[in-house]
């Protein structure tokens, strides 16, 4: 039985390391989920968005809430998901772990900054940022 790939809104792009720890043959899906987005008000814009980016994807997208969808769609599969920041769908990961074998991918960062950052001003943030940002060889900032 092939693995199950959850792509979230936080990873939509069929480069994410995801995909590899998953391996070949994983199916990957994305849940659309109306109440999710409606909680989050999100702009008919930004729902266009996230379409255009599921239509130039080969991904099987579903319609629902999230966390019934995933559970009743993995039948005992294991999931593999992006991790994310989102405490919404960190929540979902929390709850299908309690049924499922879920592995949660890290990302690679676009910019690795100290925790420290002053993040009320995108001003500061960007000036110890774009080091990292504009030169990957640079590695983290200090």
């Amino acid at each position: 039985m092939s693995t199950l790939i959850w792509l979230h809104e936080d990873a939509l792009r069929g480069d994410h390391p995801v995909f590899k720890a998953a391996g070949e043959g994983a199916e990957a899906v994305f849940i659309w989920d109306d109440a999710y987005f409606k909680s989050e008000g999100y702009s008919f814009k930004r729902l266009v968005f996230i379409y255009e980016l599921l239509a130039a994807l080969d991904i099987t997208c579903l319609q629902g809430e999230t966390a019934q969808v995933l559970d009743s769609y993995a039948k005992g599969r294991d999931i593999y998901v992006p991790e994310t920041p989102n405490p919404h769908f960190k929540a979902i990961i929390s709850e299908l772990r309690n049924s499922h074998n879920v592995t949660a991918v890290p990302d690679v960062p676009l910019v690795i900054v100290p925790d420290d950052v002053d993040l009320r001003r995108f001003f500061r943030f960007w000036n110890k940022a774009k080091k990292s940002a504009l030169s990957p060889s640079v590695g983290p900032l200090l």
